[in-house]
């Protein structure tokens, strides 16, 4: 057409096809052959034009077309070249990104192959049985799969989800994995779970290659459909999954396992026999009896050194997932201000060392600890709380710390079993706090209660810690920064001897809070239902109120241990709760002593009561080692010194 277009000299041709034929040849991109091709064409459009001028054809008056013909050739030619060029170039810089990407996709299949491999020799160290046991299977699945035909890239791809049909095993409990003996139905249905974990991990994974969870979701499955999780059977199962069930019975054939030996040859070839149509789909199981009867199935036995390198690769993995998980699981267990061990880690932490022997569980609790908040702030709260354990953590002996409450430090130390080794630890802690109080002047008037209890064998922490808060309440009542053993007298002789003492204390704490009109302030936290309910009942409503406090002494020097102050202390309750009315409250006080308030009665009637009280509890408490006092006071008009109607 291009030779047409030259000798019928036709402006209107040239554009007809010229231009097509050039855009031809951009599209194929080859600009060398746009130069010569333009070069042709210019020499024989000149040499057309020559021998028109020479026979007289053409002159100047109407050399016009060939001009234009000339100009066009020389505008579409210089155009294509450039364009071409421009073309070929983008091309060639496209053809070397592609091939580095295909380069590039390469390396991260073999690494993601590799990371592959890794993962589940990683997943078979859980079991020194089974190593090896994925790298075996996949192996298998691979040799089957291409004895039934299937493409390499359903090879490479069945190569993979093989390695990974067992990843769920890391749900798995070792104790389950690694038994001995028959599992348990609960056991089993741990095992089993594995499937489902394994096809949750993988599901969301299409980089490498689709239906990454089918292998290890039904590699379990059955052809008579008596497998899990599903009970599918026959075509219903992935056949992918269908070739992995084969390879994994086959290893686990071949294999020694914890329970026994692995079969000889004659053993295997017959349970393969009797599992086509029954445990195995009888075109894959049949591939495989080819493979074994024909010797072409691959012998594993891998180089030392690649096995040395994976297995060298499975154990940085192994530690990078234990150092990773280990630091999760710190940051969940750990308080975060004060960085130790929270309530319930610690409580699991003690519960698992106490199972191992005796110990001595201290209890530590700031004293007042909500005034120092209230009239100091929260960042001096914090500054005590965190003394406090920096001073416990100075403590030598082997121990756990957690934090119990807002102010309650829980410890337990594994290795002190006497009263002296006790006392030594918490003088260390009494020398660190007290260095520490007196280089910060705002700490000032800090102070710790301790409650101590020691087991020496076949200790419960629950137990333990019911003793050691019996003995930080008592520790609480003996005065600020007091430590007490659980077995220890709680009843000094200085609190006998003043049996008004704390019912003058406390009119007087009630009197100066009936004088704030801003609301009460809190003095400590034993007062406050006490306070509160003065406020409302005489404020609000003017009724009479009458405040009985009951005491418990010592009759003897003998020691008086908590469990006896608990059982007189439960009479005295019990005796309480059988006199008064819906209408009273009663609440315990301290350690020795009990409070009533009794509502809209005369003094006759608080007498009666009081009596009541009084013969109730000697009825149930006839021993001789301790007295019950009583006083009686007027909240109404707040005496200054309670009168006192009747004393045991």
């Amino acid at each position: 057409m291009y030779l047409f277009s030259i000798m019928t000299g036709s402006t209107s041709m040239v554009f007809s096809y010229i231009l097509p034929m050039l855009s031809l040849l951009v599209l194929y991109h080859q600009p060398s052959l746009i130069f010569l091709t333009g070069v042709a064409s210019m020499a024989v459009n000149f040499i057309s034009l020559a021998i028109k001028i020479q026979t007289g054809e053409m002159t100047l008056a109407n050399s016009k077309d060939g001009e234009i013909q000339i100009a066009l050739l020389f505008l579409c030619f210089g155009g294509s070249y450039m364009a071409t060029k421009l073309y070929d170039s983008i091309n060639r810089q496209n053809m070397a990104y592609m091939q580095m990407l295909d380069e590039k996709n390469v390396q991260i299949q073999k690494m993601t192959l590799q990371m592959i491999t890794t993962i589940a020799n990683t997943i078979d160290a859980k079991d020194e049985y089974t190593q090896g046991h994925s790298r075996r299977v996949s192996e298998y699945s691979v040799a089957i799969a291409r004895e039934l035909g299937m493409s390499e890239q359903e090879v490479q791809a069945i190569c993979s989800i093989a390695l990974l049909h067992d990843i769920g095993k890391i749900g798995v409990p070792d104790s389950v994995l690694n038994k001995p003996g028959r599992l348990t139905d609960e056991e089993y249905k741990l095992m089993k779970n594995h499937t489902v974990i394994g096809a949750e991990i993988l599901k969301d994974i299409v980089s490498y290659a689709e239906g990454m969870d089918i292998g290890a979701k039904y590699h379990h499955e059955r052809y008579d459909g008596k497998g899990y999780p599903e009970g599918l059977s026959g075509e219903q199962i992935p056949f992918i999954a269908r070739i992995i069930s084969v390879a994994d019975a086959y290893d686990a054939m071949t294999s020694n396992r914890i329970y026994r030996r692995h079969l000889n040859k004659d053993r295997v070839m017959k349970e393969l026999r009797e599992g086509i149509g029954k445990q195995f789909d009888p075109q894959v199981g049949a591939a495989l009896l080819r493979l074994l009867e024909e010797g072409r199935l691959p012998a594993i036995s891998p180089d030392k050194e690649e096995s040395r390198e994976v297995n060298d690769a499975a154990k940085i993995l192994g530690r990078i997932i234990e150092k990773s998980e280990e630091r999760l699981t710190e940051e969940l267990q750990k308080d975060e201000m004060t960085g130790v061990y929270n309530r319930s880690s610690g409580e699991k932490l003690m519960k698992t060392v106490l199972e191992q022997g005796s110990g001595c569980l201290m209890l530590f609790d700031l004293d007042h600890f909500r005034k120092i908040n209230d009239n100091l702030g929260f960042v001096v709260g914090d500054m005590c709380l965190k003394l406090v354990v920096k001073s416990i953590e100075s403590i030598p002996e082997e121990k756990l710390i957690s934090r119990f409450g807002g102010d309650e430090f829980a410890v337990l130390f594994p290795g002190i079993t006497t009263e002296e080794q006790a006392e030594v630890a918490v003088n260390r802690f009494w020398d660190n706090l007290h260095e520490a109080v007196g280089e910060n002047s705002e700490l000032e008037g800090l102070t710790v209660s301790i409650g101590i209890d020691i087991e020496s064998k076949d200790a419960s922490f629950r137990d333990m810690q019911l003793k050691a808060d019996k003995a930080l309440y008592y520790a609480k009542q003996q005065g600020e920064g007091a430590h007490l053993f659980h077995h220890n007298s709680v009843v000094s002789a200085q609190e006998a001897e003043q049996p008004c003492v704390d019912m003058t204390y406390l009119l007087q704490i009630l009197r100066e809070e009936q004088s704030h009109d801003s609301g009460v302030q809190i003095v400590d936290s034993e007062y406050d239902k006490i306070i509160q309910f003065v406020k409302e009942v005489t404020g609000r409503y003017q009724n009479k109120v009458h405040i009985l406090m009951f005491t418990i002494r010592q009759n003897k020097d003998d020691d008086f241990t908590i469990e006896s102050r608990e059982q007189v202390m439960s009479y005295l309750e019990y005796a309480v709760m059988r006199s008064v009315r819906s209408v009273d409250v009663a609440t315990q006080y301290s350690s020795s002593q009990y409070i009533v308030m009794l509502i809209d009665m005369t003094d006759q009637q608080v007498h009666t009561v009081t009596s009541h009280i009084m013969l109730d509890f000697y009825k149930m408490y006839n021993a001789k080692d301790v007295s019950v006092y009583y006083d009686i006071a007027d909240l109404n008009h707040l005496t200054a010194e309670p009168y006192i109607l009747e004393q045991y």
